[in-house]
This record gives C-alpha cells, structure tokens and sequence, in this order.
C-alpha cells in the first residue's frame, strides 16, 4: 500500500488507513515509536503498548511520577465558599 507525504502546516505526515489502525488496534492519540533503518531506506513504524488510550497530551501516570513528593503533602486552602457552595 503507498501513501503521500503531505505538508500539514509547518510539518509533513502521512495518512495510515483506516484499515490498518484498526487493524493494529490503534486509535487517534496511540503512540507510536519511529526508527530509522541503517542505511537510511526504511522507516519503521511500531505501536507503543499503552495500559489505557491517552486522552489528551498526558497521562496521569506520567504526571504524578514526574511530579516532586512535596507536592503530595499536607492540605492547600482554596479559601472560603464561593456562591452556593455548600461545605
């Protein structure tokens, strides 16, 4: 199956088919890992193995371990209710 480098804005890419991500069991937002043959004429494609699919630019998973143990201690105060809040 052929495909076309396409200019996406200041980027190019390629359109996978339909077919095939389904196929690989791949959906929008999966990562995947690029690698570069030896001598330079192949491109390799692989589905990264996700426990979950990712729903935005992060996975909480990542956040949390990157994130400082401080973060996690004691209570922060947000102040006082606001409007109808009922505390």
């Amino acid at each position: 199956m052929n495909t076309t480098l396409q200019r996406w804005g200041n980027s190019q890419g390629i359109r996978i088919p339909k077919a095939m991500v389904e196929l690989l069991g791949m959906r929008i937002g999966s990562e995947l890992a690029i690698e570069v043959s030896g001598d330079r004429s192949q491109i390799t494609l692989t589905p990264a193995r996700e426990t979950r699919p990712v729903r935005g630019r992060h996975r909480i998973e990542d956040l949390v371990v990157s994130s400082s143990p401080d973060a996690f201690e004691g209570e922060s105060d947000w102040g006082g209710p606001k409007g109808r809040e009922v505390w």
